[in-house]
């Protein structure tokens, strides 16, 4: 990946930038040490972390090949490029562009695949598009797809801050009757009290017992029934692994035994007129198991749609194809295209 006098950096000294280290080791890559802006992390494994400026003022920046190992939600990589790109460095290698030149052997990461994968479902994902209800949603599309396949972080618009009640879709029907499936701490229901939502009932979900601890006692003064348990489309014992916190996720084998259940079989009499899913990648089977109060109650639908690459159009496929005659949004909530929603909307008399 170099040539004789080049440096090889990796920027970012954490978990994926450490992945993109260890892939380089194996395949005889010298890497000569890391960009970060943590000014705690000063080596990794004995390779040295120095900030970007620091850096291209003891070296010659143009002789630099930086290969960004970011992968998170929560970091503006549009930026650091920028930033990059103002110091001089010579060559930076987007982690899309990574896995273009690498495509074998690489660690699952939700929707990075390799590029020409969105290429190969270009048919599918126009019918997606056509069938999008607005051109802020369709642009959306057009800016994720572009980003996934070119690696350019700045073709991507800012966040939209309002996760699950955006300010420029039709306000939610009121009081809620909420199902909060992967409710986490219980922020999502915070979020929208503070936002000004109105509740009748809410039903959250959420397996992870540590999680869920801290959801009973936020939500201690909401008109709700807490399951300490995930959302499939069978009533089963299955594993959790935590270990990546927020991103706890449900695995074949191993893991923290969790039981899982059917929206059907749980709450049959609930009738939402709400439900939002982010479950780590299980949002199609959720949804399988609750076709029936889809069908009894048709409510309204914010579903994650970035845990997998495909899932960005497969789950509009999958709702569209029961009929329901929803209108479809798209809406990104974070950086780098992670926290994409899919906001599928009740039409009236439909």
């Amino acid at each position: 990946m170099t040539a004789p006098g080049d440096y090889l950096l990796i920027y970012g000294a954490r978990i994926a930038g450490r992945q993109v280290r260890d892939y380089l080791l194996e395949r005889g890559q010298t890497v000569h040490g890391f960009l970060d802006r943590d000014p705690a992390l000063r080596e990794v494994d004995g390779l040295p972390v120095v900030c970007a400026e620091a850096w291209a003022q003891e070296h010659d920046s143009a002789r630099a090949r930086v290969v960004i190992g970011l992968f998170n939600s929560h970091v503006d990589v549009g930026d650091i490029v920028d930033r990059l790109e103002r110091l001089g460095y010579g060559d930076i290698v987007s982690l899309v562009e990574f896995v273009r030149r690498y495509p074998q052997g690489q660690p699952f990461r939700y929707w990075l695949v390799q590029p020409d994968y969105y290429l190969q479902h270009a048919p599918r994902i126009a019918r997606f598009r056509a069938r999008l209800a607005d051109e802020t949603s369709r642009q959306l599309l057009d800016r994720i797809v572009r980003f996934r396949t070119t690696g350019d972080y700045r073709c991507l618009p800012p966040p939209d801050a309002r996760q699950y009640f955006p300010d420029d879709l039709p306000a939610w029907p009121q009081p809620l009757r909420f199902i909060d499936c992967g409710a986490y701490t219980g922020d999502t229901v915070q979020a929208m009290r503070e936002g000004g939502m109105a509740f009748e009932a809410i039903a959250t979900f959420e397996p992870n017992l540590d999680n869920y601890r801290l959801l009973v006692e936020n939500l201690r003064n909401e008109p709700a029934t807490h399951f300490p348990c995930g959302v499939s489309d069978s009533n089963r014992l299955s594993g959790f692994d935590s270990g990546t916190g927020q991103g706890g996720h449900l695995v074949e084998e191993g893991g923290e035994p969790v039981f899982c259940v059917r929206l059907d079989d749980a709450i049959p009499g609930f009738a939402p007129n709400l439900i939002k899913m982010d479950i780590e990648g299980e949002e199609p089977a959720a949804l399988r198991g609750a076709q029936d109060m889809l069908r009894t109650h048709r409510p309204n639908l914010a579903i994650s749609v970035y845990h997998r690459a495909e899932h960005l159009w497969e789950i509009f496929e999958q709702l569209h194809g029961y009929g329901l005659g929803y209108d479809f949004h798209l809406r990104c909530h974070a950086y780098s295209s992670f926290e994409t929603v899919l906001y599928a909307m009740r039409v009236p008399h439909a």
